[in-house]
């Protein structure tokens, strides 16, 4: 089917050889052309190919525009495996951040962020402009702020990867935001608290995190297949570290004896799998209504985490064997231990037990 296209005209030629030839301009752009994947393909206003040769050359003054500024490396990243490979999530929440960086303006009457020449982002002198426009953000998020740069950061470092750029003017600053939150362990009395008024969905929720120490986003992904004669495994969504972990009894008598209407082992009152893509929104409604009732607003779910990894050095296990039911680094489980074992006083009893029988004087 042929179409009349706005501003794309016709010019017929007869070639040396008697056969007629058509060739198509695009007013303000020139001639227009098959692109080299539609070499041999049907040409025509209407056909397949003469519409993206069309959509090229609408697009060919905005990359040209573009070209050589930070928008064409943020555009660059996207398309890059390293931003399609990131979980939907993440992808989502560094969409967000990605344009409050193409929106910001660091220096006054300098224009949008997305819009500096390469040169003026190489430039060390841009850092000072990027960490005020920071702190702007950080008057109503100091959170928010943090994670925007660091997105900004990611960006820059994969530009420079490349020979982009030679300098990451975004790279290692001070955080504005301290979370701080080695006081917010699931004590015993707290996990009673909670398991005497939630309901059966939000029990079995923290019976899977307290005894795997596993994320929100992995426990409400985990289906009945992964459970096998008493052991979990499982491929971790953020780190993609593999976990094969033998259920303890505690937990081992809870999974065996409940019904398994879904295929997800976590499902909502009506049996349902939990939404997940891109925000469990739903999910954490419901535990933030049975962390209220219990009176414990302030405890989170991510902190069960830390209180498996207390539970675990309590039980004197190893760095090594907390990293492998975890999924974390030796490194991560140390800085865990250091922030979240003050908490109890189960290591400070054990170490004045040991002290006390080695000092001990004979009757």
């Amino acid at each position: 089917m042929r179409l009349k296209v706005k501003g794309v005209y016709a010019n017929h030629k007869t070639l040396s050889d008697g056969s007629l030839k058509t060739y198509y301009f695009m007013r303000g752009f020139g001639a227009l052309r098959p692109g080299p994947e539609d070499e041999g393909e049907p040409f025509y206003p209407g056909s397949h190919a003469f519409m993206r040769a069309i959509s090229v050359a609408v697009d060919a003054p905005k990359k040209a525009r573009l070209a050589g500024t930070l928008q064409s490396v943020i555009y660059a990243y996207q398309k890059s495996t390293e931003f399609t490979k990131l979980a939907v999530r993440t992808k989502s929440d560094y969409l967000g951040h990605i344009s409050r960086i193409e929106s910001a303006e660091p220096i006054a009457k300098a224009g949008k962020l997305a819009t500096y020449p390469l040169d003026a982002i190489n430039d060390p002198s841009i850092r000072q402009h990027l960490l005020r426009w920071r702190d702007s953000l950080a008057k109503s998020s100091p959170r928010q702020a943090d994670a925007t740069l660091g997105v900004l950061r990611i960006i820059l470092e994969w530009a420079r990867d490349r020979g982009m750029i030679a300098n990451n003017n975004a790279t290692r600053p001070k955080k504005v935001y301290k979370a701080d939150r080695s006081e917010k362990l699931w004590l015993p009395e707290h996990l009673d608290a909670f398991r005497a008024v939630a309901p059966p969905e939000m029990r079995l929720a923290l019976e899977l995190a307290l005894w795997t120490g596993q994320r929100q986003s992995d426990l409400l992904k985990l289906e009945w297949s992964i459970y096998k004669e008493g052991r979990l495994q499982f491929r971790q969504g953020k780190r993609k570290r593999k976990v094969d972990l033998r259920a303890p009894e505690t937990l081992r008598a809870i999974l065996d004896a409940i019904p398994r209407p879904a295929k997800t082992i976590l499902t909502t009152a009506k049996g349902q799998p939990w939404a997940t893509d891109p925000r469990p929104t739903y999910f954490m409604h419901e535990w933030r209504k049975a962390t209220v009732a219990a009176g414990l607003d302030g405890l989170h779910f991510h902190d069960l985490r830390g209180t498996t990894c207390t539970m675990l050095a309590n039980a004197q296990c190893t760095p090594s064997e907390i990293a492998s039911v975890l999924g974390w680094t030796v490194k991560t489980v140390n800085e865990m231990l250091d922030r979240y074992q003050a908490m109890t006083a189960f290591q400070s009893d054990s170490a004045v037990t040991k002290l006390e029988a080695m000092t001990a004087k004979p009757a």
